[in-house]
């Protein structure tokens, strides 16, 4: 009888199990039902924080649709993070491990929903006086040293911005979930500013300022709450993103709705900030067969949907890319596109590491 083989070392084990997918979170699961010994490994805090700090970026566990339904693109279907369930809640952010949105069950009780999916802990604090028809939010965490790689629970703020299309002015103020309170108003005068009628729209944060694709490109600078628009690179539907060199970004699809161009912001030897045009990628070669031919359709029947940027990703090369077959999930670096839904306009990614709650079936789960 073959001698049995030796037991591997828990340092040892660790290092295997600290390679696990991110994006696939089933296979903590399938691991910890192998035995006792890993389920502890699995179960501890010491691997929990090694593990985030070994992969670093938050995978893309799925989307938000405008209608607050999440839709995972990774093996999250078993697990899926908590989600409200009211038809009147309606997406408006997503960043930092939490999901922002708005539930408008009567005019006078509208309010924000701070929630995160992991956990289920959710905020609720009253909109702004400052509502219009053109706005948009945004949820970051904001607690001391946090890295975002595993945010839960700690502090988190939601920035609140308006276009007054009639009175030509943009609004914007701040408030901490914890207290309710919102900021005094900063308040932006653009009388040449066209409106889009836009709500819910995507942001972008980079550095110290939210950037909305609204009306303009808003910037809001938190530190000092001071509010600038901009214009974007290029009259067109598109999507607010941060490009590789940390900078804000944008992205839209041009050229009859067969190219993605990217676009960063660039500034000059003299201080100035322009758009300069960083890459082209031709989508007939990057989405699967098939995905842009129902585009002929679109000018016998006179539809007004085409191919759009619909998501970005905030913290990855990952964006969504829309067409009439459906949403493509696209990932810049690798070059590969997979469909993960039907066609949206507008959708929140969800970034966040999932490892599965689970019960330590011996003592000593280790720190």
């Amino acid at each position: 009888m073959p001698p049995m083989p030796p037991v591997l070392m828990d340092e040892l084990v660790e290092e295997v199990l600290l390679r696990l997918p991110p994006e696939d979170p089933a296979s903590f699961v399938r691991s910890s039902a192998a035995c006792k010994p890993w389920r502890r490994i699995l179960a501890a805090p010491r691997f929990r924080r090694r593990y985030r700090e070994f992969h670093g970026t938050p995978p893309v566990l799925g989307f938000f649709k405008e209608d607050a339904r999440f839709v995972p693109t990774t093996s999250t279907s078993t697990f899926l993070p908590v989600q409200p369930r009211l038809p009147s809640i309606y997406s408006m952010d997503s960043r930092h491990g939490r999901a922002l949105f708005a539930d408008f069950r009567g005019e006078d009780s509208a309010e924000l929903v701070v929630l995160e999916p992991i956990t289920g802990h959710q905020r609720r604090v009253p909109l702004p006086d400052l509502l219009a028809s053109n706005f948009s939010a945004a949820v970051l965490c904001t607690a001391q040293g946090c890295d975002h790689h595993g945010c839960q629970g700690g502090h988190s703020l939601v920035a609140f911005v308006s276009t007054d299309e009639d009175r030509r002015v943009t609004s914007a103020c701040l408030c901490s979930p914890e207290t309710g309170a919102w900021s005094r108003s900063t308040i932006l005068n653009h009388p040449n500013v066209e409106s889009d009628g836009a709500t819910g729209v995507l942001s972008v944060l980079v550095g110290d300022a939210l950037y909305f694709n609204i009306g303009g490109i808003l910037k809001y600078q938190l530190g000092t709450r001071c509010l600038s628009i901009f214009g974007k690179p290029i009259n067109s539907q598109g999507c607010l993103m941060t490009a590789g060199n940390g900078e804000l970004g944008f992205a839209a699809v041009v050229d009859d709705a067969t190219n993605l161009t990217l676009w960063s912001m660039e500034t000059g030897s003299e201080g100035a900030m322009g758009w300069e045009k960083r890459w082209v990628i031709d989508l007939q070669t990057l989405l699967p067969d098939g995905a842009l031919l129902i585009r002929l359709l679109e000018r016998e029947i006179s539809c007004s949907s085409s191919t759009v940027v619909s998501g970005f990703a905030e913290g990855t090369q990952v964006i969504f890319v829309s067409t009439f077959v459906g949403c493509y999930m696209v990932d810049l670096k690798s070059g590969r596109a997979r469909k993960v839904s039907s066609y949206s306009e507008t959708l929140y990614p969800y970034t966040s590491f999932y490892i599965p709650a689970m019960e330590v079936a011996s003592t000593g789960q280790g720190q």
